[in-house]
């Protein structure tokens, strides 16, 4: 029978929700045609939280389920009119596609347009947007992807770093600043507020482990860079959610190092494979270093 429209609005339905995705990532052979489950606990516990780039999650996510309440379908916003939709691939259709749309533009505007990044080998996606106003601006988001059955790549500890998991409350500050100076390198040090209680809520995300929390910490104990990473032991592959490296200890390999010893952890643990994204030169040219694979997003934009 034809999927209906219904909202998300409890914490029940979350976690309907992270099964949803684990259930689809698996249908789709471990590959991020909808998201991983770290990503919707990532948007959530940070972006939500901490950047409030949308509402919360029981304001603004819609799905689709059938009369036995299977859900087949979610959309929700990203933030500046950009959009997410999540497909069972059992019940994507044209039609499904189509609806899930109408409901899109009709609800998920904002600034005049919808934004929706889209690998470039959809085809069915790509046809409906197309058909629908949508206009592809190349672009080169990258997905990168590693399976770990086999060996890690090298990478050498420089010296005057200890490679660690992240420590107590204690260094919060520290770690909060060196994510200030990771990814507000050009902005006046009088722009940061001095508050990390932010950090607090990435760690409270259902998939975090400290262990998993991997940072470079210099001699004097000031932590330089950082990888976080959240992994779903039920697909057995984990996304990594926030990699950084103070601006002052660039080009060191620090970057590189703390990955690496992310996916040795990740490896014992049993993860068989692991995601990063990147947006912008320098994270694309780390992730390029450390993985194997890549699929390309292009973004689709309607502006009325």
């Amino acid at each position: 029978m034809k999927p209906s429209l219904c909202h998300l609005t409890s914490e029940s339905d979350y976690f309907r929700t992270r099964n949803f995705l684990r259930e689809v990532f698996l249908l789709n052979d471990r590959l991020e045609h909808s998201w991983h489950v770290a990503r919707l606990d990532y948007w959530r516990w940070h972006l939500i939280l901490t950047c409030q780039v949308t509402p919360p999650f029981e304001e603004v996510t819609a799905a689709w389920e059938t009369p036995g309440r299977q859900l087949v379908a979610i959309a929700h916003p990203y933030g500046d009119g950009e959009i997410r939709v999540h497909i069972h691939p059992h019940f994507r259709t044209r039609t499904l596609e189509n609806e899930i749309f109408d409901y899109i533009e009709a609800h998920f505007v904002e600034n005049n347009r919808i934004i929706a990044p889209i690998f470039a080998d959809d085809t069915l996606r790509r046809e409906v947007l197309a058909s629908r106003g949508f206009v592809q601006y190349p672009g080169w988001n990258h997905h990168y992807w590693r399976d770990l059955t086999g060996p890690m790549p090298a990478s050498v500890i420089p010296s005057g770093y200890q490679i660690r998991s992240m420590g107590d409350e204690s260094e919060h500050a520290s770690r909060s600043w060196c994510s200030w100076r990771a990814f507000h390198a050009d902005e006046p040090v009088s722009n940061y507020d001095g508050d990390h209680s932010w950090y607090k809520n990435v760690q409270m995300s259902p998939l975090y482990r400290r262990d998993l929390d991997v940072v470079a910490v210099t001699d004097s104990g000031e932590i330089a860079g950082f990888c976080t990473i959240y992994y779903d032991d039920y697909t057995r592959s984990a996304v990594t959610v926030l990699v950084g490296v103070a601006v002052e200890y660039w080009r060191r390999g620090l970057g590189k190092t703390v990955m690496v010893e992310g996916m040795r952890r990740l490896q014992q643990l049993g993860c068989i494979r692991v995601f990063s994204t990147a947006a912008e030169e320098p994270a694309d040219a780390l992730y390029r270093s450390v993985m194997k694979e890549m699929k390309v997003t292009d973004t689709w934009i309607k502006i009325w």
